[in-house]
């Protein structure tokens, strides 16, 4: 009975997906309301959900004991995007898409999945240590990331015979897009609820429910935003190769493996174990197939790989959570 009351946020979670693959199925949505979705929950929601759970769930002393904890997160990507590089090289991934691979190594999609997934299984005092590892991975991916899907994009202009004599933008590691990437709407309302929190500062009432009312749409949209994704997938695309066995081996063996490793050696509270293990392991981070496709590198070998560990997610989440709650990890 106890373990089937702490998997009821994933029970809640599974039936709002299935909710949305039936939608779709009916004609109710479509990729068009998916994008919707996504823009709504990465601009409105996931913001106004951090905002607001962030100053009614944590102090100023709650913020400052976290701090250390965030070498966790940036030890466990830099491990697992150099395993990247090198697995990269021992598959033999073609040049033009290694950028891509190592990056979907070790970017999760924390945000977007992983912050109403971590809530639904831990509570909302799980939000900041799950942000800890989004801060990291934004870092992490709008540099040496973005710089090696660039690469991509460049390999794959020179490898086009049409682009012959032509000059391809050469890809810039700091920039002051990479910048502006990094600080994105979630960020962002992260960053000013930690102002406030520090400053003792409260919002009004008003404020403070709107951002709720607002914020609680996170769950849902994302929720069938994954149902409408995985019934637009085409089966028919999707080849087992190396590539993908990589790909499934980094982020749902490897990253969390590591995590378990790390953790080891530092003193890290139970909860915080917990969030970063399940955000490592979550599926390939959405908007890798938007740096893509903005790079001009392999954007469809991208969005195949996302919709396909996003699906396996939905077996390992409920596994590892179990194996949680029950002392096996």
């Amino acid at each position: 009975m106890a373990l089937l009351t702490s998997l009821s946020g994933v029970f809640s979670c599974m039936i709002m997906i299935m909710l949305g693959y039936y939608l779709t199925r009916k004609g109710w949505f479509d990729a068009d309301i998916s994008r919707l979705f996504s823009k709504m929950a990465m601009f409105i929601a996931i913001p106004l959900y951090m905002l607001s759970n962030m100053m009614k769930s944590y102090t100023k002393a709650d913020l400052v004991q976290l701090g250390y904890v965030v070498m966790v997160p940036a030890i466990v990507q830099l491990v697992c995007w150099v395993v990247g590089i090198g697995t990269s090289h021992l598959l033999g991934i073609p040049i033009e898409r290694r950028g891509a691979y190592q990056a979907m190594t070790f970017v999760s999609n924390s945000a977007f999945i992983g912050f109403p997934v971590v809530v639904a299984l831990f509570g909302e005092k799980a939000l900041p240590l799950a942000l800890m590892f989004y801060l990291v991975q934004s870092i992490l991916f709008w540099t040496i990331g973005a710089y090696g899907i660039a690469c991509d994009g460049q390999k794959m202009f020179e490898l086009d015979e049409s682009n012959h004599g032509k000059q391809f933008q050469q890809p810039s590691i700091f920039s002051l897009q990479t910048l502006k990437n990094i600080l994105s709407f979630p960020l962002l309302a992260a960053i000013l609820a930690v102002v406030l929190i520090l400053l003792k500062v409260k919002l009004p009432i008003f404020a403070m429910s709107t951002s709720q009312y607002l914020g609680n749409m996170t769950t849902p949209l994302t929720m069938l935003f994954i149902g409408i994704v995985i019934y637009l997938v085409d089966l028919k695309t999707i080849r087992f190769s190396k590539d993908m066995f990589g790909i499934l081996g980094s982020r749902f063996l490897i990253a969390p493996i590591v995590v378990l490793i790390v953790i080891h050696f530092l003193p890290i509270p139970p909860l915080a174990k917990s969030v970063f293990f399940i955000q490592a392991s979550m599926p390939v981070m959405t908007q890798t197939s938007v740096a893509a496709k903005a790079f001009k590198a392999d954007s469809n070998y991208v969005a195949v790989m996302t919709a396909v560990t996003t699906m396996c997610a939905l077996v390992t989440i409920p596994i590892y959570f179990i194996l949680l709650t029950k002392g096996v990890l």
